[in-house]
């Protein structure tokens, strides 16, 4: 740190006008000519730290008395969204924000004065000393030692893939002073000067051609014992902070710099002409979805954060997450190259400069550094999931129990989840459902009448029709609750008759459901949704027609039915009664649910809104409805998770619970990561105004996943439970029947991502 340059302070009334003082900096940094040179903007980058730090406006999470902002987890939001759109450069040292965290909270007031303030200016740089050559991501397992010797600290060993070692000031490393072995006592914090006599640093050229990490050599370093964090032995549990804060709120900058570099992908694809390539759709729906689960984990994280909990549980699935979303983008970037794919990155004709080709050699470090993908569903798995220890070391808690929340919902919603649970559970048994199989047509009367009484389906709909008035996330946990337990009741097909009514003022049908009265919206569904090419027919106000596969039609009461006025040729809404139409049960792949054939024969309608008022309503009724069916889906891929997890750590093969079986657990993990992403979309598509421009899109790539994980989790609990699974008495297929259901009763996923990404390139452009 340079003499003469301010100690940051924060009066303590500055938090109220950070905004309009960033505004300001960033606006004068949009002014500022770019630099040219790779030299010249590494410095431009270390000088706009150190104007932060002038300004009062580094650190933005830091408490006030070590030169933060000591701004709310939302503010902080807000801070990196201005920087990113801003352009400004980032810290050019991000593990500094790995160690900054352990010494803001473990270290002395002399370490705090020392390192904090240059490591915020970028003057001093920082590497990180965990990994091992014979250790790798068992950190457990490391056998650097330290021995006291007085007022220093011996240090013996080496480290290895320590990214920036050859340019850091700093290591921050764990070292062992207790007995060699595998053990986390006895592991102790120290910071080290890299340039300190016996450290020697070896390169390692990484595959994208760069020398990114190195190899750190200690040969009786000497480290003094006030660079000591904490106490000696309790360096693992104070290690925690550093990957703790890592995985907790790294996501508040990640988030904006994932969707920027998504962005960047979606141009790439425009300006190659590939936006008309179903395929290519499909792949930039993928990495589509997976920026939005980023930041729907995230946000959960958040409010975890906010609400004084440990985010562990969605933390540790971002991470995964996040590594192996990097790893697809970058793929998809570098194909939609083409050929120009075959050039280094420094060739003549190279497209973007070589961008996507170093991105995506580096990209494959994504699953490796800070504990491989495999390690991370070990944690998952064992951690999250409490599934036994693939190492024999029994059995953890999980987080929550499988297929729950991994982070507490709101309160009200909390509670609108228990107390369906409590209902649910004693009222649904899959044992009289699997007995009842065949009984096609039928619903369970008495527990659709309990619902009732609790707010459903009403839960979302106005109070001065006799609604709850509630939301519509909460409306899609009620949902998903009743589909977890496999309810046999038609609660979506009666919804979203519901919502059309509702959204077209037809105040008296929708009384009548919200008291109690199943209800079906007679429409053909098709792979592209509602289809309107075939219709019944409205003449001279009779209706004539005939539609197959209506969901809830056997058990409705009331008939919500989309028509062509032949007068006109424009679409109308209307309702029928049933003693007016003939309905022939179907038998459904689904037994928790029912299927019709619904025909009128110059029945009497009543028209309820007509033309473009029509459409309106149907174009918004289809994004609750996509919604609904997404949660249905999402009940059951959780359930799945639930069974299957369950069952791995009961069943015993070998002499061993097949959950410590890194085939069954890792499988496990991917089946936690798949439903929660989904769940995580989903509600955050609920939370969406239809008024925000990216509302349609995030519904389409919610309702996607939500379907394709219901599937894949419901197929995946079978394989689990292996040959129990595929008898009839075992109720595993009736999570697949429910699935695969919900998959056809909507849209076909692939149409609804390919509406998703034309979204996308609609704003875009």
């Amino acid at each position: 740190m340079e003499e003469g340059k301010p100690t940051v302070t924060l009066e303590s009334d500055a938090r109220s006008d950070w905004r309009p003082r960033l505004s300001a900096l960033l606006d004068d940094f949009r002014r500022r000519p770019r630099p040219e040179t790779s030299r010249a903007r590494f410095e431009a980058a270390i000088a706009w730290q150190s104007e932060l730090v002038d300004h009062s406006l580094a650190a933005p999470g830091w408490p006030e008395e070590v030169g933060g902002m000591a701004l709310s987890l939302e503010d902080q939001l807000d801070y990196y969204r201005a920087i990113t759109e801003a352009g400004a450069p980032k810290h050019l040292c991000p593990l500094s924000f790995i160690v900054a965290p352990t010494i803001i909270v473990h270290g002395t007031a002399e370490q705090k004065k020392r390192f904090l303030e240059p490591l915020l200016r970028a003057e001093e740089f920082w590497c990180q000393g965990f990994s091992e050559p014979g250790a790798g991501s068992d950190l457990a397992s490391l056998s650097t030692r330290a021995v006291r010797d007085g007022d220093v600290y011996r240090v013996t060993g080496s480290k290895i893939w320590t990214t920036m070692a050859d340019h850091a000031d700093w290591i921050f490393t764990l070292v062992r002073t207790g007995p060699p072995g595998r053990s986390t006592s006895g592991i102790t914090y120290l910071l080290i000067p890299m340039n300190s006599p016996g450290i020697e640093v070896r390169p390692l050229r990484d595959a994208a051609g760069g020398h990114h990490f190195a190899q750190v050599f200690f040969d009786d370093v000497e480290v003094p014992v006030e660079n000591r964090v904490g106490e000696e032995g309790q360096g693992w549990s104070i290690m925690r902070t550093s990957l703790g804060h890592e995985r907790a709120t790294a996501f508040l900058a990640d988030e904006f710099r994932y969707r920027s570099t998504v962005d960047k992908v979606f141009r790439l694809a425009v300006g190659q002409g590939h936006a008309h390539d179903p395929l290519i759709r499909q792949e930039l729906a993928t990495v589509e979805t997976g920026v939005r689960q980023i930041a729907a984990n995230s946000a959960r994280a958040l409010d975890a954060v906010l609400a004084g909990r440990d985010p562990g549980g969605v933390a540790s699935v971002n991470r995964l997450v996040k590594a192996e979303f990097e790893q697809h983008m970058h793929r998809l970037a570098l194909r939609l190259t083409g050929s120009a794919a075959v050039l280094g990155t420094r060739s003549e004709g190279v497209v973007e400069k070589g961008r996507w080709t170093y991105g995506y050699l580096m990209s494959r470090a994504a699953t490796i550094g800070a504990g491989t993908s495999e390690i991370q569903r070990n944690t998952i798995a064992e951690n999250v999931l409490g599934l036994p220890s693939h190492r024999g070391e029994g059995t953890r808690a999980p987080a929550v129990v499988p297929g729950r929340p991994l982070t507490p919902a709101p309160e009200d919603e909390a509670n609108l989840r228990e107390a369906l649970r409590d209902i649910l559970s004693d009222r649904v048994d899959t044992v009289s459902l699997l007995e009842g199989v065949d009984s096609a047509g039928e619903h369970d009367a008495g527990l659709w009448s309990t619902l009732v009484e609790f707010g459903l389906p009403g839960l979302s709909s106005p109070e001065h029709l006799g609604g709850d008035g509630r939301s519509l996330r909460m409306l899609c946990a009620a949902v998903e609750e009743v589909a977890f337990h496999l309810a046999p009741v038609a609660l979506v097909p009666t919804a979203i008759a519901l919502e059309v009514l509702v959204a077209a003022g037809a105040d008296k049908e929708a009384r009548r459901i919200i008291g109690g009265s199943p209800a079906a919206f007679v429409v053909p569904v098709g792979d592209r949704g509602w289809d309107t090419a075939d219709l019944p027919v409205l003449r001279d106000g009779r209706l004539t027609g005939r539609v197959e596969r209506v969901a809830g039609a056997p058990v409705a009461e009331v008939l919500v039915v989309l028509a062509t006025d032949d007068a006109t040729g424009e679409h109308v809404l209307l309702t029928v009664d049933r003693t007016d139409a003939s309905v022939i049960v179907q038998t459904s792949l689904d037994p928790t649910g029912t299927v019709g054939i619904v025909s009128f024969e110059d029945a009497a309608a009543t028209v309820l809104v007509s033309g473009i008022d029509a459409d309106a309503v149907l174009e918004s009724s289809f994004r609750v409805a996509e919604l609904l069916v997404a949660a249905d889906a999402v009940g059951v891929a959780n359930r799945a998770l639930a069974m299957a997890v369950d069952w791995a750590g009961r069943r015993e093969q070998f002499g061993r619970p097949i959950g410590s079986y890194q085939a069954i657990s890792h499988r496990c993990a991917d089946m936690l990561v798949a439903a929660e992403g989904a769940r995580g979309l989903v509600l955050a598509a609920a939370d969406r105004s239809p008024q925000e421009p990216e509302e349609a899109a995030a519904v389409h790539l919610a309702t996607a996943a939500a379907l394709r994980s219901a599937v894949s989790n419901a197929e995946g609990c079978i394989q689990i439970h292996g040959g129990i699974g595929f008898t009839w008495e075992h109720p595993a297929h009736l999570l697949l029947r429910r699935a695969v259901a919900d998959e056809a009763r909507i849209a076909r996923p692939e149409v609804l991502r390919d509406r998703a990404v034309g979204e996308v390139l609609a704003r875009s452009s």
